[in-house]
């Protein structure tokens, strides 16, 4: 497999790979990069002069960038490790109260919860310095947060409170990581990304299982104590004041974005955004094959979610199989992000990479269809469900952060929101009505059954993000690399 590998001054813009246009020729990073001789490596004196890892060996170069990148590394693992503990729990004591009716409320409040956060902080998330944004919206999710188990607590209303910390669970799994890859997006330029980003996102992966594991075993220790499920939620307020607290002392110093500083208007804003994503064909058609690929994958999430709850009955099983399940699905990530993730993305390139998840939609779809029409087969269930999960959590997510990385700093939060919170704000929405219409049908193998169709309808916009990829980087709307190298 050949190298991608920095171009050369000489060297055309544009050619084999399409991310050379936006590397960077000469890097500036504020950490030092560590002296090559210390570490018995010698660099190449003839080595040309626009060779970014090489020139200070390639152990001490990443041992750098992963230097300045460990802050975010450490606050997304915390992130993620909240959101998934919240969502495992709260989603299987909501399904179990209220049996497939909790989805589609809870779905389609979510959506709708992503697409009016997005909108509240679009108008000024790009205008004011990127660790102000991240301080201000993680003090109001504590506050919620603290607000909803008090609620769950007091027996009334513990049903409001419950919905209000599956809510919150969504905004932390995707709205809150998008402001910290926000700041990652300043921190490192689309060359640097492509060798760090891998890393960053398996700090993610971390978070995510442990997250994920404490969550199902948490019943195996809760209910021999007569301890209610949902008290373990308790130290996730804990770990959420820590990163406004912790995390712009880390930063002190660094390159991040000041903001434009201009007050816009939220039509002003939303027509900005809108009119960039919708300019550039590449990003246009991201939009909609995500939009499309979210629904079918949400609608496979929900039937599993729902079938589990069918066929165990049981609170505290559906909690151990769904977060079982998770775990394997993270497992399998932090695995394929060590020994094979780069290899990926640079034979697939990031559309390619960005392609892969109507693919596995499908190959979802059919599992989990299979499994219901077998007598409701659960470990057919699970691997179903997996197909999905994996490349999503994977390759899809590394690839999306990526691509973000060519948006102008001034852009690229409000962008990310409409690229990537959108479309899963909308997957939720139709999922909770497809979840809505199977249950009132009392046909479970609706669910999957729709979802093959828009997962297959979703490779229509994915083949034509990969046709339009190169000439999308030719845009003088993206950041050169005039621009990245300072």
């Amino acid at each position: 497999m050949r190298e991608i590998n920095p171009p050369s001054p000489d060297s055309p813009v544009g050619d084999d790979d399409p991310w050379a246009f936006v590397t960077a020729r000469k890097p500036q990073s504020s950490v030092p990069i560590p002296d090559a001789a210390a570490d018995g490596i010698v660099p190449d004196a003839t080595a040309p002069l626009g060779s970014r890892l090489e020139d200070a060996g390639s152990v001490s170069a990443m041992q750098a960038l992963r230097l300045r990148g460990r802050p975010m590394a450490w606050a997304l693992a915390a992130t993620f490790f909240v959101g998934c503990l919240t969502e495992i729990v709260a989603s299987a004591r909501f399904v179990s109260l209220l049996g497939p009716t909790a989805l589609v409320i809870i779905f389609i409040l979510g959506g709708f919860a992503l697409i009016f956060s997005a909108i509240l902080q679009m108008t000024w998330i790009d205008r004011i310095r990127r660790d102000k944004a991240l301080v201000r919206i993680a003090i109001i999710y504590v506050v919620l947060f603290v607000l909803a188990l008090v609620l769950v607590a007091y027996e009334p209303t513990t049903l409001w409170g419950n919905g209000l910390v599956v809510l919150l669970s969504d905004q932390l799994l995707f709205l809150l990581p998008f402001i910290i890859w926000a700041i990652v997006g300043d921190l490192f330029n689309a060359g640097e990304g492509r060798k760090v980003y891998p890393w960053i996102t398996s700090w993610q992966y971390g978070g995510e299982i442990s997250g994920l594991a404490l969550a199902a075993i948490a019943p195996l220790f809760f209910v021999p104590l007569n301890l209610p499920l949902w008290s373990v939620l308790i130290i996730c307020p804990i770990i959420l004041v820590l990163i406004p607290i912790l995390l712009p002392r880390a930063l002190t110093g660094r390159v991040i974005s000041r903001g434009h500083g201009r007050d816009e208007s939220l039509r002003t804003s939303m027509k900005s955004t809108w009119e960039f994503v919708g300019g550039i064909k590449a990003f246009h058609a991201l939009l909609i094959a995500s939009v499309l690929v979210f629904a079918a994958g949400l609608t496979l999430e929900a039937s599993f979610l729902t079938s589990g709850d069918r066929i165990l009955g049981d609170e505290a099983k559906l909690q151990m199989l769904y977060g079982g399940t998770a775990v394997i699905v993270y497992v399998l990530c932090a695995l394929l992000q060590k020994f094979y993730m780069t290899r990926i993305v640079e034979r697939l390139n990031i559309p390619g990479s960005l392609a892969v998840l109507p693919v596995a939609a499908i190959v979802g779809a059919l599992l989990i269809m299979v499994g219901l029409l077998a007598g409701q087969f659960v470990p057919l269930l699970m691997i179903g469900i997996i197909a999905w999960l994996l490349p999503r959590w994977s390759i899809s997510e590394v690839a999306r952060h990526a691509a973000l990385a060519v948006v102008p700093d001034e852009k690229r939060a409000r962008v990310s929101f409409l690229v990537g919170v959108v479309p899963v704000a909308l997957g939720l929405i139709v999922a909770g009505l497809v979840t809505w219409l199977v249950a009132w049908l009392g046909q479970p193998v609706l669910a999957p059954v729709i979802a093959l169709i828009v997962a297959a309808c979703a490779l229509i916009p994915a083949r034509a993000m990969i046709a339009a990829w190169s000439d999308a980087l030719l845009d003088p709307r993206l950041r050169r690399r005039k621009r990245l190298s300072s």
